[in-house]
């Protein structure tokens, strides 16, 4: 059984359940694996979490929203 996994900030319920749709659809297009095979986990983590570079992720969003 295939397995999607993304890795993501906070997503809103129904931006989750168009990734699922979308990642399933694509990947059995490309793969000719049945959709029913696949499997999509979504693991969320805070955005204060995440670093890029050497510098938080949240203070990187900061500073490109402001200007």
């Amino acid at each position: 059984m295939p397995n999607i996994v993304i890795e993501s900030g906070n997503i809103a319920k129904e931006k989750k359940n168009d990734l699922i749709r979308i990642l399933t659809r694509a990947a059995s297009e490309i793969t000719g694996v049945p959709e029913s095979s696949y499997t999509v986990l979504i693991k969320e983590f805070p955005i204060d979490n995440w670093g890029i570079g050497g510098e938080p992720l949240d203070e990187i969003l900061k500073r490109l929203n402001n200007g």
